[in-house]
């Protein structure tokens, strides 16, 4: 399949590999600062739209790891001050069954995710982790009121959400109990990667750190994972792509569509898990139950394999239907369906992080995840198409920085502009000045 992609026409990452040595170094030299203006572009039409619960999570996770990246931080000069603000909203707005950021003219049934508020959680815990006198000072009384917010967040997650048993038929408390999408009806969405199992393993490694009674760390990455596996057992098609609903009480696929961006939400979500599981390994604070026991818990072990097995051949299956412009239907095995953008964003973010997981990682890292040695060519070849993908959502991104062809709020069905799709333009850019600057170094 990745011989097929190579004869496409690539673009920028294209010349960047391929010419001389000299030349090659004073364009990578050049990225960071590129990234950064086209950032900058990209942020206004991300927090002047309006979001939805997920869209609130997913807009301040683009400025999280903007924030954290230190080639491009200087794009977003003060995104400690987004992230508050989009945090604060999101309690402003929690409902009292403790998901955030659903309350709009009403009680919070006008949003029926129960698990789309769980995306703001990795900002949360990245606020509350701020060492006082450093990046921000949070007045105990804000961090008194994250916290309890987050905590009612996961509450929810743990008691709350609407869940069933798994197929087998396993007791409902069960760690395999699925977990519903939405609080009116028990369903798994192919959206649920990325919405709950990042939160849960942030989770897992904020409370490690603390002495907490009311959550565990271990089982919180257990669970983290765990989610992954169901979901890609519930939805996930032999030939890798996904599906996008299952109804739990139905035991059948009420949408069997192979929806793309569904799958750049699986694809994000899982390599978002791989990466605060590699910054808690290497992490010397990690906490004295969490780090020592990841190296040698077996079953963490066996379903970090389980979980890479999933997001590789979910890739290949969504690349095997890549257009010769870097695109995608919007369904990813119909040609009848609208030309979509936000899938290439999805996927080249996904690429880079998994490149920089491969190669520039410690080898503590890349040995608990047990990730395979990448060849030339399987690199050479994942470069390219990420590159490709980049340059065709840089040609879909208008003057006012919307990037334009993405399925599109506010339903969804027909290409338009959305804050998700602005939010992934800012971590694709990200991903990719990162994992090329670590290349040059």
């Amino acid at each position: 399949m990745f011989a097929q992609k190579l004869q496409m026409s690539f673009d920028v990452a294209h010349y960047i590999f391929n010419t001389p040595c000299a030349s090659r170094r004073a364009k990578i030299d050049n990225i960071p600062e590129w990234s950064r203006q086209r950032i900058s572009k990209l942020l206004p039409p991300l927090l002047t739209t309006q979001h939805s619960s997920w869209e609130q999570g997913s807009a301040a996770q683009a400025i999280l790891e903007t924030h954290l990246c230190p080639v491009v931080t200087m794009a977003i000069p003060h995104a400690v001050h987004y992230l508050y603000g989009l945090a604060h909203d999101a309690v402003v707005r929690q409902g009292r069954d403790g998901r955030l950021s659903v309350l709009l003219n009403g009680d919070g049934q006008s949003d029926l995710g129960a698990l789309d508020p769980g995306c703001i959680g990795e900002s949360f815990y990245l606020l509350l982790s701020f060492p006082n006198g450093v990046k921000v000072k949070l007045s105990s009384e804000v961090s008194s009121r994250l916290e309890i917010s987050i905590e009612n967040m996961l509450i929810y997650i743990l008691e709350k959400c609407p869940r069933v048993p798994i197929l087998d038929g396993q007791n409902p408390t069960s760690a395999d109990t699925l977990l519903s999408h939405r609080i009116d009806s028990a369903q798994i969405w192919s959206d649920s990667v990325y919405m709950l199992p990042p939160f849960l393993a942030s989770a897992s490694v904020y409370y490690s750190q603390r002495q907490s009674s009311k959550f565990q760390s271990l089982p919180l990455l257990h669970m983290s994972l765990q989610r992954i596996i169901s979901a890609s057992e519930a939805l996930q098609s032999p030939t890798g792509e996904w599906s996008h609903i299952y109804d739990m009480e139905k035991h059948e696929l009420t949408r069997k569509a192979y929806w793309g961006v569904g799958n750049g939400w699986v694809c994000g979500g899982i390599v978002r898990v791989f990466r605060i599981i590699a910054s808690a390994v290497d992490d010397a604070q990690a906490g004295e139950e969490l780090q020592p026991t990841l190296a040698t818990d077996t079953g963490i072990r066996a379903q970090v394999r389980r979980c890479y097995s999933i997001l590789v051949k979910t890739l290949d299956a969504c690349l095997g239907h890549i257009r010769w412009d870097g695109l995608f239907h919007n369904i990813l095995d119909d040609a009848d369906s609208f030309v979509e953008t936000n899938l290439s964003q999805q996927l080249a973010y996904t690429l880079y992080r998994l490149l920089d997981l491969h190669q520039y990682t410690s080898a503590v890292v890349r040995n608990f995840l047990q990730l395979p040695t990448l060849d030339g060519t399987q690199v050479r070849a994942w470069e390219e198409l990420a590159g490709t993908m980049h340059q065709a959502a840089v040609m879909k991104t208008d003057e006012w920085g919307f990037v334009r062809g993405v399925c599109g709020s506010p339903r969804f069905d027909s290409a338009g502009t959305a804050a998700e799709g602005q939010a992934w333009g800012i971590l694709m850019e990200v991903a990719r000045a990162e994992y090329l600057t670590h290349k040059s170094a």
